[in-house]
């Protein structure tokens, strides 16, 4: 063997080592699909069928009967805000679950005025392991929180300027907005039920608002009624869609999904067909460079 073609089967060898170890080694990003450890949604496809968005250029054109569910940890572009808008003036359900991300530069085009108020939720009495973890037990009636007597947050933040009919869930009257970051209540922090989840109608649509994204993280579906929120966030038959266009991933996240996308391309019979063409053409050329230099040899 020639050192041209041992070093080309090294190569070959090395690429279909990473692509192998990339497709099987489990991603661990916060609020991934696909990530199956504490931090990752994927116990959510245990209730109801997901679909990621890598993009919100892919929101479906009929918006009724889907739900799009964004937790904002980077800004928007003007073009993605409008898609947002569209789906939502069209008929869609957006559950915007934020703390301290880009929640409010969704809203602002919305002509909503609740705004999320980006400092920690601390109730230092109705807790569940820790004052960070308030237990919420006020409830409006509203299918979002059937069967449903306590929720946990985790960080959480409030909402502020909600109307009082928009209310779906608030915290306990010992809770209060940590504004300075202390772990203590202040004299301008005074203790009072502050809402944690709205819901507003917007077009055909409606968009709810929710304090605290990790509720949807696999460790958070096993405390309380947390689990039955989540069932609650579509109606049977419903489409819902999760937005990781908005989350801080990895490279191998996107390795993973831009294999992912190769697989499917492959399974169209066209692609598979050049594949399979290209892969003769490449068979074929040892043999057409023997024929060549045979016949230059013997002439």
């Amino acid at each position: 063997m020639g050192i041209h073609k041992f070093l080309l089967s090294v190569i070959a060898i090395i690429i279909v080592l990473l692509v192998v170890t990339a497709w099987f080694y489990p991603v661990n990003d916060d609020f991934a699909v696909e990530n199956p450890l504490w931090n990752g949604i994927r116990n959510i496809s245990e209730v109801h069928e997901i679909q990621p968005l890598n993009s919100l250029s892919n929101l479906p054109a009929i918006a009724t009967g889907a739900t799009l569910v964004l937790i904002p940890y980077s800004e928007f572009t003007e073009e993605e805000l409008g898609e947002v808008y569209r789906f939502v003036m069209d008929g869609g359900r957006l559950i915007l679950a934020d703390d301290y991300g880009y929640g409010n530069q969704v809203l602002e085009p919305m002509d909503i005025d609740t705004r999320f108020s980006g400092q920690v939720l601390i109730d230092p009495l109705i807790y569940h392991s820790n004052q960070y973890f308030p237990v919420i037990s006020h409830f409006a009636t509203d299918p979002l929180t059937v069967d449903t007597e306590n929720l946990v947050l985790n960080h959480a933040t409030g909402l502020i300027n909600v109307p009082d009919d928009n209310i779906i869930a608030s915290s306990s009257s010992f809770s209060f907005l940590d504004l300075n970051d202390n772990g203590e209540r202040d004299d301008n922090e005074p203790a009072e039920s502050l809402p944690v989840i709205s819901r507003c109608e917007l077009g055909d649509g409606e968009v709810i608002l929710l304090s605290d994204p990790s509720l949807f993280i696999n460790i958070m579906g096993q405390l309380q009624d947390n689990r039955c929120f989540i069932k609650n966030i579509t109606a049977p038959g419903d489409s819902l869609y999760i937005d990781q266009s908005h989350l801080s991933l990895s490279e191998l996240h996107y390795s993973k999904d831009l294999l992912r996308r190769a697989l499917d391309a492959m399974k169209n019979p066209a692609v598979t067909a050049g594949l399979l063409a290209i892969a003769l053409v490449l068979a074929l050329i040892p043999i057409w460079h023997r024929k060549k230099k045979h016949a230059q040899s013997n002439p």
